[in-house]
């Protein structure tokens, strides 16, 4: 591959002042003339004179070293110009801020594990319920948006536009169903676990079936949500990807192990912080560089990324109006309403009130991240309008122009990506602990409470302490399957809605239909997670070989990289935007955002139906079975008469409400 920095490179290298250093070149008077020596005479002025036959020799043998080192580092310039690392890495003030980050993390749970507990699994769990309003606020607001949307939301905005933005109003208006329809459900229950209600409302295996697929989600959810920030680590400090997301599980399963959600919540609350900081100054750094907002405005509106109403009906196209504010309230739904990771936070506060006002205070963080992820998408855009590093294959994959910008913009500042680093950090640390400790609660109520009811406190938290190990190891054991992923957003929202769906479903049937019973809710919710994991699995095979492709990208232009053959990739590029999708099952085409909201129908339309056959067949049954029993009872048999016969017949009829 051909481009500037390479040539550039190059030619620094091989001047004459690097080419005596590289070969430790002890006299000064030579240059970097092979064949001749240029020695200078008394008066100052250079003279050609020949050289012996060594010194020749010598040369020879030199020269044919320095076409070997030129030949090296062309290679390796040409390694680095594509490599993760490329073009600037981390300075030392920059790893000094990655450890603090991780070590204030590990301090928190310590403190939390030497202050507070009082060793009782309740403590450990639920902190007592009496966890402030504020810290659970911004520790849903950090578990939330994550690595992902840190990551996924400016990539997301840099190829598709602004529509993305529509999230803000899909939690705007999720917030007040979660927090007024399906919390208050939980806190009147006065439940650990939010599975606990399906056991109440229909039965124990039902509320089985909901923990282990509620298990299998976060499983890979946490890879994925690992894995994001490891592509920003390896991109700017060299690290293995896989070595950045074992020091992210290993911190993240030591103090969440440690100080348990107490940690979790106070960790969260200082990772906010930086998560917010870390991006407001890079929007800073890059709108000064572009030269003011009205240009990022002008060449993104030029490129048609300003994009408000899309009203497009088709469920093929990924963003538009309708599948943010009908799919994507669905999707958030899933989350804030129904979700143990979220519940639990609710759960722990010691009034209704206050976590309805946790919640308020959530969405506006949430919100206003999004906004600022989207910005800093318009912001990379008018950087590299006339160059995309995607395009010129400087990087390899989406998820990599946002590390890459962060290198670019502020690499001579040192600290400052750091600093960055440590907020994307932030966001995945934030989502891990409050996962772990999530699942460590579902496997101890749902699993292993029912079976040892009188299990010791100390015990107890030992036990939730070595799930959380467990699912640690288990999770990241699934990286290596999540590196093959397209996008990491569209990877995250399409498997998180697509099991979400069942869990939401089974849910909104016991609340919303009274006639659904433990056999419907059951059937439901297994069949539409069979359904919805074939439907995932499909279309992200799809996507990965190229068969499916986003309809919505938006132009690129590389007119500005030098070597670079302009028209044959534009031409590559739209032949496979247009018509590749086209050829694709209509189904593995279908938007991400619809996910959920397909797998709440099914399970709702399912349960319901099978609810009502069950139940119509043990209304006809039951009459029948004592039809039987009483014509078996000779007493009674002598008592019936022929009309009275009748008259029951009537009166089962009447009770299953059929004509008669």
């Amino acid at each position: 591959m051909n481009i500037d920095i390479e040539t550039r490179f190059l030619k620094v290298w091989t001047m004459c002042g690097e080419i005596r250093e590289f070969y430790k070149w002890n006299n000064s008077k030579r240059s970097c003339t092979f064949g001749r020596i240029r020695r200078r005479s008394a008066s100052g002025k250079s003279m050609a004179v020949n050289k012996s036959r060594s010194e020749r020799k010598d040369h020879r043998i030199s020269k044919r070293r320095f076409l070997v080192a030129a030949a090296k580092v062309s290679t390796f310039v040409k390694a680095m110009a594509t490599s993760d690392s490329w073009p600037k890495l981390f300075t030392w003030v920059d790893y000094l801020l990655f450890a603090l980050t991780l070590l204030v993390s590990s301090l928190v749970g310590i403190y939390h594990a030497w202050r507070g507990s009082s060793g009782s699994t309740s403590d450990y769990l639920m902190g007592g319920k009496k966890m402030p309003i504020l810290p659970v606020a911004l520790s849903l607001a950090a578990s939330s948006f994550s690595a992902t949307t840190l990551l996924g939301g400016p990539t997301d905005v840099y190829m598709n536009g602004t529509m993305y933005l529509w999230f803000i109003f899909s939690v705007v208006l999720c917030t007040p169903i979660a927090s007024y329809i399906y919390l208050p459900v939980f806190h009147r229950l006065q439940i650990v676990s939010a599975n606990q209600y399906l056991e109440i409302r229909f039965n124990r295996f039902v509320r089985r079936i909901a923990s282990i697929l509620f298990i299998v989600k976060q499983l890979l959810y946490l890879s994925i949500v690992a894995y994001g920030p490891s592509l920003a680590l390896s991109q700017v400090t060299g690290i293995n990807a896989f070595v950045s997301v074992s020091i992210l599980f290993a911190v993240c399963t030591f103090y969440t192990a440690t100080g348990g959600i107490k940690a979790v919540v106070w960790t969260d609350t200082i990772q906010i912080v930086l998560i917010f900081g870390s991006i407001i100054i890079l929007i800073i750094k890059g709108v000064t560089d572009v030269g003011g907002l009205g240009i990022v405005w002008e060449r993104n509106y030029n490129s048609s990324r300003i994009e408000i109403f899309n009203i497009d009906t088709d469920p093929t196209t990924p963003h538009t109006v309708w599948s943010f504010s009908i799919g994507g309230v669905i999707y958030w739904l899933s989350w804030y309403a129904v979700d143990q990771t979220v519940v639990q936070r609710s759960l722990a506060m010691p009034t209704l009130r206050t976590a309805q006002i946790s919640m308020w205070i959530n969405m506006a963080f949430v919100c206003g991240i999004i906004f600022l992820c989207g910005i800093v998408g318009l912001v990379m855009y008018a950087n590299y309008f006339d160059c995309d590093p995607l395009t010129s294959q400087i990087i390899n994959k989406a998820d990599q122009i946002l590390p890459f910008y962060v290198m670019d913009v502020l690499g001579d500042y040192p600290g400052l990506p750091g600093l960055f680093v440590a907020g994307v950090l932030s966001g995945a640390l934030s989502t891990i602990s409050s996962v772990l400790n999530a699942v460590a609660l579902v496997v101890y109520e749902d699993f292993v409470r029912p079976f040892f009811p009188n299990l010791p406190d100390q015990m107890a938290t030992r036990l939730v302490k070595g799930v959380s190990l467990l699912f640690s190891g288990l999770s990241f054991s699934m990286v290596f399957l999540v590196a093959q992923v397209k996008t990491i957003l569209d990877a995250t929202v399409s498997f998180d809605g697509a099991v979400a769906g069942s869990i939401l479903g089974v849910f909104t049937l016991g609340i919303f239909v009274p006639c659904a019973n433990s056999i419907g809710a059951g059937v439901g919710m297994l069949t539409t997670f069979g359904l919805m994991m074939w439907l995932l699995l499909s279309t992200q095979i799809a996507k990965s070989s190229g068969i499916v492709q986003n309809s919505q990208v938006k132009p690129f232009s590389v007119e500005n990289c030098p070597a670079f053959n302009v028209t044959s990739t534009t031409l590559l590029m739209n032949s496979t935007i247009s018509e590749e999708p086209g050829e694709a099952f209509i189904l593995l085409r279908i938007s991400y955002l619809w996910y959920t909201l397909i797998g709440v129908l099914i399970v709702i339309m399912i349960g319901t139906l099978v609810s009502l056959l069950v139940k119509a067949f043990n209304c006809v049954a039951s009459p029948v079975q004592m039809s039987t029993e009483q014509l078996n009872d000779e007493v009674v048999n002598r008592k019936n008469t022929s009309n009275d016969r009748q008259m029951h017949v009537n009166e089962v009829f009447a009770l299953n409400e059929l004509p008669q």
